[in-house]
């Protein structure tokens, strides 16, 4: 049903996804800040509440779940061919589980983007959870993976080495955005509903304790991208052993 391309178009693909999602995230920030909103900082998902930055967090970040559903499907087939002429290497079950983490990430992404969360809050709420669920499942097991291809191919050392310090680094955030939101919120670990009004004025978004847990949480999707961005080398590394 679905064909394998080649290596070096699929890493093509994945500079092209991650390039969409970083602009994605400038260019909400910067439409924020120039409608005159709190600079010190929105969340991700609070750009997509002013009509000046929506329509990029819209348009963006449904290109970017589009883009993540091919990808996803084109690393399972070609991490599946590797694995056949590898059978040692044991990555069958976690090429399997982190392409299904990451298709159901792609499609929350897609709509989420449509779901803006001072319209829908607990839908939105569920989505973004689904979204960072499977990214972070996808993240670290795409790292085993990584570890395991290094095992077989001391040519994949690489790649493991970039993957999990983007990893490590994502997951930092994540525990640094927990403790902001923990500090402000206490053990529900949810934004209360007034701080919806505070995001829809936007001059003042008021609470350090948010801004910073908003800081760390673009900080770990700029994490996550640069996890993203190692399939290039991946891909790079399968071609470079195909031509062998």
């Amino acid at each position: 049903m679905f064909r394998l391309i080649s290596p070096s178009k699929l890493g093509r693909l994945v500079t092209i996804t991650v390039a969409v999602q970083i602009l994605t995230l400038a260019l909400s920030y910067v439409l924020w800040i120039s409608d005159g909103c709190d600079p010190l900082v929105p969340f991700i998902s609070d750009t997509d509440t002013n009509p000046a930055s929506s329509w990029a967090f819209t348009a963006g970040f449904t290109i970017t779940g589009i883009l993540m559903t091919p990808l996803s499907i084109q690393f399972y087939l070609l991490r599946d061919k590797w694995s056949r002429e590898n059978p040692d290497s044991g990555i069958e079950k976690l090429n399997l589980i982190s392409t299904i983490s990451a298709l159901l990430s792609g499609i929350c992404l897609i709509w989420i983007s449509h779901t803006p969360w001072h319209i829908s809050m607990e839908l939105h709420m569920i989505q973004a959870r689904v979204i960072f669920g499977g990214t972070i499942t996808w993240a670290i097991l795409s790292t085993i993976i990584a570890r395991r291809m290094s095992e077989v191919d001391v040519g994949f050392s690489g790649l493991y080495s970039s993957r999990r310090n983007w990893t490590i680094f994502s997951l930092a955030s994540l525990l640094a955005l927990s403790v902001s939101v923990f500090s402000y919120a206490g053990f529900s670990l949810s934004i209360p509903a007034g701080h919806m009004g505070v995001v829809l004025e936007c001059s003042d978004l008021g609470a350090p304790s948010l801004s910073i847990a908003a800081f760390f949480e673009w900080i770990m999707v700029i994490g996550f991208a640069g996890v993203s961005y190692t399939g290039v080398e991946e891909a790079l590394q399968m071609d470079g052993e195909r031509q062998q």
